[in-house]
């Protein structure tokens, strides 16, 4: 579809720029002119790519019911993810929907655009959160070879605890297969992160959370993932997941902070849903009235606050800039994934754009040139 956007606030690579944006299904340009839609006081952004999503507004990728509607579910996840600016994913998946996510990719639907998958496992090694400990799987490396196989070329990150037996073959063959691999869920010690680094992990699943943490004379897996400059790093930027304090000391620590972070939402289905209880999982699950997620246990479950809030707590608590949002939210995503033509408001990138108001509500969400989504 061809459109014209008139804004006083269009975010490019060259700066915030004022005038009608022109564009198809590719980015045309800027120009003076007539409009289509006139979005005066609202910003005009990049779409935003979320790496970590497990679901979203009732529909769960981590469901490994048998008699579940896979392909059902995740065509209303990627139609739900529009509502909240997602242009495009990597479903953080059941390894048992991969093949159906595949199956999604090669054909046509709707909503978010399938980017790739991320498997967050399952050779995890939680070190526990209110005292809880859960004995890890032992790896098994033809299994990562048949997770691979049905993800048919989609699969493009594995997150990992590197310091489980076979890790390391583990990370080795990924690496070789052009597939990233993530410190994840890990119990590990400040030497063996770096150690796991110089073997190939490159992301740092949700930084600061499940992982062995900072203490003056132990630094842990997060004081690794920030000191080193081989990794980049997910953050869950709700305020919750990572207090606001702490996120700050991770952007002054960490050199070239704004390049290096990735912002995702770790979302499950319950994201997008009213405060109140519910069961998921086979667990008793509630979502507090600060937008915890919370089990009956009171540890987290995942979150329920999307990439866009999380912006919003960082622009208004940490006063970070629309431009080193948008970094954190799209084009250093679309650069460490090698996503070409997106993560960016430029001339001949995809038409991935989101409107959204001065307090980050989503207005508009477009993809390949078309609205999808208009609140």
């Amino acid at each position: 579809m061809y459109m014209k956007i008139y804004s006083k606030n269009i975010y490019t690579d060259e700066g915030k720029k004022s005038g009608v944006l022109e564009f198809n299904d590719k980015i045309i340009g800027i120009k003076d002119g007539d409009y289509d839609i006139d979005a005066s006081d609202l910003l005009v952004i990049p779409g935003i790519i979320d790496t970590h999503n497990h679901g979203y507004g009732g529909y769960d990728l981590m469901d490994d019911d048998g008699d579940k509607d896979k392909e059902k579910t995740i065509r209303g996840y990627l139609d739900a993810l529009v509502r909240c600016g997602v242009t495009g994913c990597l479903p953080t998946a059941n390894e048992s929907y991969f093949k159906d996510i595949a199956k999604i990719y090669k054909g046509t639907y709707s909503g978010a655009r399938i980017l790739g998958i991320h498997s967050e496992g399952p050779y995890l090694n939680r070190t526990g959160e209110n005292g809880i400990k859960e004995e890890p799987l032992k790896i098994d490396l033809d299994h990562i070879k048949e997770m691979v196989q049905d993800g048919d070329g989609l699969l493009k990150l594995v997150g990992i605890a590197p310091e489980l037996d076979g890790a390391f073959e583990v990370i080795s063959y990924l690496k070789d297969k052009g597939i990233k691999v993530a410190m994840a869920h890990t119990d590990i010690d400040y030497k063996g992160a770096l150690r796991s680094f110089d073997q190939g992990i490159s992301i740092i699943t949700h930084t600061a959370n499940v992982m062995t943490g900072i203490h003056h004379r132990h630094m842990g897996a997060l004081g690794a993932a920030l000191l080193s400059d081989k990794v980049d790093n997910e953050l869950i930027a709700d305020g919750l997941h990572v207090s606001n304090e702490m996120i700050e000391i991770m952007f002054r620590v960490k050199e070239k902070a704004y390049d290096r972070f990735i912002l995702v939402s770790d979302n499950i289905a319950l994201a997008g849903m009213p405060k109140g209880k519910y069961h998921i999982s086979d667990m008793d699950v509630e979502i507090t009235d600060d937008g915890y997620l919370l089990t009956d246990t009171g540890r987290l479950f995942g979150s329920s606050m999307p990439v866009i809030k999380g912006m919003k707590n960082l622009h208004d608590n940490l006063k970070i800039s629309i431009e080193d949002l948008i970094k954190m939210s799209s084009s250093n995503v679309a650069r460490i994934y090698d996503l070409k033509g997106k993560g960016h408001i430029r001339r001949g990138y995809d038409s991935d754009i989101v409107i959204i108001d001065q307090d980050f509500n989503v207005i508009y969400t477009i993809i390949d040139g078309n609205i999808i989504y208009k609140a």
